[in-house]
This record gives structure tokens, sequence and C-alpha cells, in this order.
């Protein structure tokens, strides 16, 4: 109704409120002396006339009828006491409102926000010690109190961690990864209380807890997700709030902290697992082998390319390299040739990423998949640049190398369209802007393993067509057969020596 009021002629409006002042002459006043009335009444009275003044007013909006048939009678007003109660004075200048009852609307304010008030945090907890059963949890329940943990000041999440909840919230992860078979309750029901280990970790306190828990509740998650009984979650959505927590947890250092600490603990965690001993190789036998010490890793990002394989498909993409990088002479700490202060660790610690806007690429399996990857590749990036020394750095580039990561990195990554999967590109530019920082071969994933006909590449002679040219090698001969009565016209043209008459007088 006000958008239709903004949009009428401004003698319209003048003269709504002429009318309605001429309806309502009775001030205000005059209707306290007979406020004592039963509510009954007062109800019906009320309806009575809100009824008759809507009425009147879509009457009052219908530009194209004419006026009122005279046939009809008005309804006669009860009282001059009885005036229809205004929630807004027409009569005042444009800008001012006055209400009827100040009194009675600031109390129906203050109750609707004691209504509105969020839950005591107790009751969380208490509802998660109660019931033990994942398939009895409401998801619905789980779900409020994430947006709660998100949105609520910090003293309430706060107090929420004091009462024991973020303790319960890992016990409830705990017992849905012990489960058999999970349905899609404990599938929903694990992703929110995921996202509730997300929200908590936006305080200092929960960090700190985290980080006391972090030795059995991350490679127990880890073992899920990269477990070969492949019990992690199907959802890529799920799937990278995992990642997310782990990069979340070497992101937040703790005060004087070194960050090489965080993310070989970190890095421990990612490792593949040790065999048993009986199957170990004999030491100078395993001394022969290079390590791969992240080849579960690796396979878990692998995977994800073949599954959406069908967005892999500009083989021609170079990633950029940075504008005026050059070698540091100390890269974690001091300035370089340049003259540049920053240290290694703020330059290519990758940084948080702006929101996308609504596009029709955003959204659905391709973009839940790169996100997913680019998590990965952040927690990556973090790692290596949170390593204090270029040598650390470059012996863990040589550990992925080995495990597979620049091959998937340079081959399929690479490969994906830019403009629609950003996130995958800023890494991998974040990747070659170390690497080449630290004097780090970085052609294969800047470019992209050699093409044929390059030198070194593996050569290959596959079936062509008949007739089709060859690319990047010369057209070879097929050999001949030179016999001792072959045709002279056949033959090449004999020298000065050679008697060529007799030859020709057979024919």
């Amino acid at each position: 109704m006000r958008d239709k009021m903004r949009s009428l002629d401004t003698n319209i409006k003048a003269d709504f409120i002429q009318k309605d002042r001429t309806e309502n002459g009775t001030p205000h006043s005059a209707g306290t002396a007979d406020s004592r009335r039963g509510r009954g009444n007062e109800t019906k009275d009320s309806q009575d006339r809100r009824g008759s003044r809507s009425r009147s007013r879509s009457r009052g909006f219908a530009f194209g009828r004419g006026p009122s048939s005279p046939g009809k009678k008005a309804r006669p007003e009860s009282g001059s006491s009885f005036h229809r109660p205004r929630s807004v004075d027409l009569s005042q200048p444009v800008g001012v409102y006055t209400t009827l009852s100040a009194a009675g609307s600031t109390a129906s304010l203050t109750d609707a926000a004691a209504v509105d008030t969020a839950a005591d945090p107790s009751d969380f907890v208490h509802y998660l010690r109660e019931i033990q059963k994942p398939e009895m949890i409401e998801v619905g329940k789980i779900h409020k109190l994430r947006l709660l943990l998100r949105n609520e000041t910090v003293a309430w999440v706060n107090g929420f961690i004091m009462e024991g909840g973020m303790d319960e919230i890992v016990q409830l992860v705990y017992r849905i990864m012990k489960m058999e078979w999970r349905e899609d309750h404990e599938d929903t029901l694990l992703h929110e209380a995921l996202l509730c280990l997300k929200a908590l970790c936006t305080t200092s306190i929960a960090l700190a807890h985290l980080t006391r828990i972090e030795a059995e509740l991350f490679p127990a998650l880890l073992k899920m997700l990269f477990g070969e009984d492949k019990k992690g979650p199907s959802e890529f959505t799920t799937r990278g709030i995992i990642i997310n927590l782990l990069f979340t947890q070497l992101s937040a250092l703790a005060p004087g902290e070194a960050p090489g600490t965080r993310a070989k603990r970190i890095l421990s965690y990612l490792r593949d697992p040790s065999p048993e001993d009986e199957s170990q190789p004999v030491a100078f036998i395993a001394n022969i082998y290079q390590s791969r010490p992240y080849r579960v890793w690796c396979k878990e990002v692998t995977n994800v390319t073949k599954e959406v394989f069908w967005i892999f498909l500009h083989h021609l993409n170079v990633i950029p390299l940075p504008k005026g990088g050059s070698q540091m002479e100390d890269p974690f700490t001091e300035k370089n040739t340049s003259g540049e202060t920053t240290p290694y660790y703020q330059r290519h610690f990758p940084s948080a990423r702006p929101p996308v806007p609504a596009a029709p690429y955003v959204g659905g399996v391709e973009w839940d998949a790169t996100n997913y990857l680019a998590a990965h590749l952040d927690l990556l990036n973090g790692m290596i640049a949170s390593l204090p020394t270029v040598d650390e750095r470059n012996q863990l580039r040589d550990e992925l190398r080995a495990s597979g990561f620049e091959k998937v990195m340079g081959g399929s990554l690479r490969t994906c369209k830019e403009k629609f999967y950003s996130a995958v590109h800023e890494c991998l530019r974040t990747w070659v802007a170390a690497a080449a920082a630290d004097g780090w071969p970085y052609i294969a994933v800047r470019e992209g393993p050699p093409r044929g006909g390059d030198p070194g590449s593996p050569t290959k002679s596959p079936k062509k067509a008949p007739g089709s040219p060859k690319k990047g090698a010369l057209e070879e001969k097929p050999p001949k057969l030179e016999l001792a009565l072959d045709f002279p016209m056949s033959r090449p043209p004999a020298g000065p020596e050679t008697p060529s008459s007799d030859l020709r007088s057979w024919l």
C-alpha cells in the first residue's frame, strides 16, 4: 500500500488527508473516557470500523471507476468517540509519524524482543548430551545451532564452549564416523556438525581447544576422507569443510608461534599411513626408491579430476608469472634485490578470496568440485609458505612432485576455464610465484607437460589416416630395391664413365 501511495499524485494525497480530517474531526483524547469498555465490544466495533474503512480505501484507489452508487447507504457512525484507530497520523507533516498509543506499542516491541532472543547455550548442550544416537538427532536443531554460532556474540559462543558444547559436537562427529552405514539423514547431520566446528573456529578459545584435540580429530577425519573403504562423505562441499578446518588451523597461529611448527604438524597428518612392521621393506631396499609420502593425498585430488573430467579442456592455458619477480636473498625474513621487505610467509600465503557474484556457472557439481580442489591447493600453498628456509620448502616441493602433485596441477587443473573456475587458477598462480621466488622449476605446472616434438618428450607413432601430414618431423621416403634387370627409366642418370648406349639397345 505504501508503494502505491508513493506513486500517487500530490493532489490526490492532499484529498485523502482532507477526507481523513473531516471523518475524524474529534481529537484522539475523546476516546479515553470510553476506553474502559469490555474487550469483546471493543474488538467487535474495531473490526466493523476497519472493514468499513478498508472498503472506503479500496474505492479511493479505483481510478477508472465512477462514484459509488447513490442507492447504497453508507454505514452510520456509531459515535464520535469510536473513531478509527490509526497507526500513522496523516495530518502531521511529511516525515513526522505519531502512534496512537506509544506505551502499548513499546510494550509489544519489548515482548517481541523477548520472544526473539536466542536460546540459552545450555539448552543445546543438554540436547546433545541427552540424545546420543545420531539417527535420532534433529538436523534442524543442529542447523539452528550453526546459525547461532555464526551470528551470535562472542560471549554467547564462549559460553557454549565453556559448558562443553564444542566437545559434544566433536563427539557427535566421532559417533557419525563410526556408523557402519550412513543414510542421507546422517550425511546431512555430519555436514551441519562440521559447519558448527567451522563456525566455532572464529573465536580464540575454540582455536586453542582445537589445537589441544587436533592430534586425534584430524587423523580421524582424514582417514574417513582418504580411506580405501570409501566411507567418506560423497558431497564435495562436505569434504571441503574438512580441508578448510585444516587450513584454518594452519593459518590461526598462536602468539609467538612459528608458522613452520604448525605446518610440519599438519604435514604429519597428511602423510601416507605407514605400513605394518612385517610389510616394511629392508632398509637398503627402501633407500633405493624415492620417497613419495603424499600419494594418498594426491590420489584424492586426482580422483576429483577424473570424476569431473569434462571441464579440463583448455590445454593451451598458461599460468602467468608475477610482475617484477626476482630471486630472494633471504626469502623468509629479509629484503630481496629490489628492496622488498615483505616476508616470504606473508607474500605467498594464500589470502581470502572475495565472494563470487551470482552467475549461471556458479553452483552445481563442477563449481563444488573446483572449490574443493582450490581448498586442497590453498592448504598445500600455505604449508609451503610456512616453512622457514628455501631448502625445506624445496624439499617439500620435491616430495610433492614425486607424489604426483605437479603432474595433476600442470596436466589437469591448469586446463580448466579461468573465467569460470578462477579459484583454481589463483591457487596455481600462488604456487608458480612462490616457486619462482625460490628458484624451483615451475614450467611443468605453468605450461603443462611437454608436447609432441619438444626435446625430451616421449615419441609415439599413432596411426594416421593416409595422406595426413606429420607434424614436427620430415617425411621419409620408403626404401627402394635395386635389381640387376631394373628398367633404366627408374634408375638414376648414369655418369659419364658408365656406358649407357648398350643398356638402351635392347629396348
